[in-house]
């Protein structure tokens, strides 16, 4: 049995989506020979300075950078992000896989249920996307730092910390806490509120010298692995920071067909507020053409064409 060690984050959430893609591995690398897959946990400078912004501790990457030393290192042969925590860059000796299929991309509004808010004081966030977005909904909002695993978040929200909190989807759906009667919870569109490039995804990062490496490549979700390499793209080009307010959201408009997935209709979309304005398209197309999509689409920021930014209502 030759053992397999998966580099992660310690979290709940982490963990399980680590168990999902051995899980996935498994099942799907089964004409392998004895194949064990092993998490091995990795406490990132994200996990250390819980109570600090993240545009101070680092940025993108703060959950990620220790992992991929040790990836680089040969400490671990696998490595399992959420995909929206990784820079724009990886290492240039591996590759993202995608395995499994994208969960719910959005963002969800999260409010007491036993204390009858209807429109937040007091929202906890601390992405600046975020705040850019729900000012849009809520004009009057003001915004306290919220750090910490979802579980401890929820519990903040309980305790009165806060009037709302805003989190990803995914992670609340896969730690099975959708359903908690404590709290109401608002979905908000992606079309419109749009994620964190990568939002939903989990991303496998391998060495591109591993024996594994194709094997694991014929796993890979079609879709998903589209949209995050399209999303990771437009993020490249932005060049966005962590302290800027930018979002990006790929996803297939019509279903993919097997005997040609390259011409469904794909969507992306995207905006960025920088420097008091706002650069914001969607363009549709083939998906097997999503780099010649995301590029017509990022013209108007690259040549400096900024809408003047405006409130009221969603992008």
């Amino acid at each position: 049995m030759k053992e397999i060690k998966i580099g992660t984050r310690g979290s709940r959430l982490a963990l399980i989506q680590t168990e999902l893609v051995a899980n996935r591995l498994s099942t799907g690398l089964s004409g392998e020979s004895g194949l064990s897959f092993t998490p091995v946990i990795f406490r990132t400078r994200g996990d250390i300075l819980h109570d600090v912004p993240l545009n101070q501790v680092g940025g993108k990457g703060v959950f990620s950078g220790e992992i991929e030393q040790a990836l680089v290192a040969g400490t671990v042969e696998l490595a399992v992000h959420s995909a929206k925590d990784l820079p724009s860059a990886i290492h240039p000796d591996t590759e993202l896989l995608t395995v499994l299929p994208r969960e719910d991309p959005a963002d969800v509004l999260i409010m007491p249920r036993d204390r009858g808010y209807s429109i937040p004081g007091i929202i906890g966030t601390g992405s600046p996307r975020r705040k850019f977005l729900i000012r849009q909904l809520y004009p009057e909002a003001a915004f306290r730092l919220l750090r910490g695993n979802v579980p401890t978040r929820l519990e903040k929200l309980q305790k009165g910390e806060y009037e709302a909190i805003i989190l990803a989807a995914a992670g609340i759906r896969r730690l099975k806490l959708d359903h908690d009667g404590r709290f109401d919870y608002v979905r908000l569109p992606p079309e419109s509120f749009i994620p964190s490039g990568g939002q939903g995804i989990i991303a496998l990062q391998i060495r591109k010298d591993h024996p594994l490496l194709s094997s694991v490549k014929r796993l890979v979700h079609y879709e998903t692995q589209t949209a995050l390499d399209a999303e990771r793209l437009v993020l490249r080009e932005l060049g966005a920071g962590c302290h800027e307010a930018a979002g990006v959201y790929a996803a297939f408009v019509s279903g993919v067909s097997d005997s040609a997935p390259q011409k469904a209709v794909f969507n992306i979309r995207y905006f960025l507020f920088r420097h008091g304005r706002l650069c914001r398209g969607c363009i549709s197309g083939d998906a097997g053409r999503y780099r010649e999509l995301a590029e017509k689409l990022l013209e108007s920021c690259s040549s400096g064409r900024y809408e003047p930014f405006f409130s009221g209502g969603l992008l």
